[in-house]
């Protein structure tokens, strides 16, 4: 198993990031985990601003989970933000992970680059099952360019 580095977990709710950070444990996921909590730490953290310039401690990361109900302009405006810079947006997957599941909200988390669209587990086993199939497929199955393994500067 290939430790392709950082994964972003974009999550306000600090019972879902527990959740998150046990299943992570339990299910022995390879790579490190960086939280953020709303829309403006999201674009700090991935344009290295403030605290996030110490890309040692602030890797980019190759993977973000995205919760699209994120206080400030929320995960649309993340989405956008990430599609308005192609060279950025393409040094990482998206994953939307929401409890939202309206059509063309999908729709539009896909037009705006999303790779995948999950439904938000709802209790630790669900959550559990949820970063098992994400390793499953995005670190064990998937191959990624070098340039996305281990990525660690912009």
């Amino acid at each position: 198993m290939t430790n392709h580095g950082t994964i972003l977990l974009v999550e306000n709710d600090q019972n879902d990031v527990l959740l998150m950070k046990k299943a992570f444990v339990e299910e022995v996921m390879p790579s490190d985990l960086q939280v953020v909590d709303s829309y403006a730490d999201v674009v700090k953290y991935l344009s290295g601003d403030g605290v996030y310039a110490n890309r040692v401690s602030f890797p980019m990361p190759f993977l973000m989970i995205l919760d699209l109900k994120i206080p400030g302009e929320g995960g649309f405006a993340v989405l956008r933000w990430l599609h308005d810079r192609p060279g950025l947006r393409k040094k990482f997957i998206v994953i939307v992970l929401s409890t939202a599941a309206l059509e063309q909200e999908i729709q539009l988390a896909y037009e705006l680059g999303a790779q995948s669209f999950l439904a938000k587990p709802l209790g630790f086993k669900q959550f559990a099952q949820t970063v098992r199939r994400i390793k499953e497929y995005w670190i064990e199955l998937n191959l990624l360019p070098h340039s996305l393994v281990g990525l660690t500067a912009l």
